[in-house]
């Protein structure tokens, strides 16, 4: 029965954090174009990092509320 109580703490906690990301549009730069949210930071920056890779001029930055927690990617297109 914990476990079950902490999956559902930890959910509730992914959920809470993922809407501070959506609802909090000005800490993105104007400049900025949103692309998504993702389940970590780790996972955001590769998605950057894969236009970088893919030769596209872009700048892009990861919106974190915890290293574990989802992230939001913006970028820049040159």
């Amino acid at each position: 029965m914990s476990l079950r109580k902490a999956f559902s703490t930890a959910a509730v906690a992914g959920i809470v954090a993922g809407g501070a990301l959506i609802a909090a549009p000005t800490a993105q730069a104007a400049t900025y174009t949103y692309i998504g949210i993702y389940p970590t930071a780790a996972s955001c920056h590769a998605a950057g990092q894969a236009y970088v890779n893919n030769h596209q001029a872009v700048v892009y930055f990861c919106d974190t509320t915890t290293e574990t927690g989802p992230a939001r990617l913006s970028v820049v297109f040159y």
